[in-house]
């Protein structure tokens, strides 16, 4: 479980997120919704370190990780894998080495254990051997969303955090990540946090929902239990939703 308490973040003067409050849990799809520039994907680097805090505390499993080493934290950091928003993949790598970078360094596993690996990630996002030999911008959007999922996926994570998983995506795509997400959580027993602005996503695909906006948590709880003229409210002022 992932316990956030009193989190603040400001930038240049600026407070992004004021004394958040949250609790995800074990093998649950947890979204954050809210619009753009509200602080979502401030929070999720946050809750991977790849931000620090001003204030305020982030824990796994009871583990305060802003009292860990760089090494302890690394070492924690095995458990977590995170889909940026523009995927990250290595543009001077094919697809093949993409995936099997992070069991090359981390792992003394032997190359034909690390390709069925590979093959078996690569296969789980639905697509095909052909695609090994490809570099990034040979490829769509789709696939390259596809392709970071897998990258994810090989690492065996515990936790797996997206930024905006659909944002770009056309809608068969998007329904392919869908599945994706709900798989992980079905067969593999991930527990998923996703960040995004569009609300359909988060009803398709969520256990619980914690809605950001203007810097704090104004709703946490179950997505069948937000209220829908709160929703109706937010996209008719013009906030950055999609629906």
């Amino acid at each position: 479980m992932i316990e956030v308490r009193k989190l603040c973040k400001s930038f240049n003067g600026k407070k992004v997120l004021n004394k958040i409050d949250l609790e995800i849990r074990e093998n649950e799809i947890f979204t954050i919704l809210g619009p753009s520039g509200h602080g979502k994907t401030v929070l999720i680097k946050l809750l991977v370190r790849l931000l620090e805090p001003d204030s305020g505390s982030i824990s796994y499993d009871g583990q305060d990780i802003s009292s860990l080493s760089k090494r302890e934290f690394n070492e924690m950091y095995k458990k977590i894998a995170f889909i940026f928003q523009s995927n990250a993949l290595f543009d001077y790598l094919d697809v093949k080495d993409n995936l099997s970078l992070y069991k090359k360094l981390h792992t003394k596993l032997s190359e034909k254990m690390i390709m069925d690996e590979v093959l078996e990630a690569i296969h789980f996002v639905g697509l095909g051997q052909d695609i090994l030999n490809k570099f990034p911008e040979e490829l769509s959007e789709g696939m390259k969303k596809r392709v970071a999922i897998a990258r994810a996926v090989i690492k065996l994570p515990s936790y797996i955090f997206y930024d905006e998983p659909t944002l770009g995506l056309d809608q068969g795509n998007i329904v392919k990540v869908i599945e994706l997400i709900r798989s992980l959580k079905k067969d593999v027993s991930l527990t998923s946090i996703v960040v995004t602005h569009n609300i359909h996503l988060m009803f398709e695909i969520s256990d619980r929902v914690a809605l950001l906006k203007d810097r704090e948590i104004v709703f946490v709880g179950d997505k069948d239990n937000i209220s829908n003229v709160m929703l109706q409210n937010l996209y008719e002022k013009g906030e950055d939703y999609e629906l």
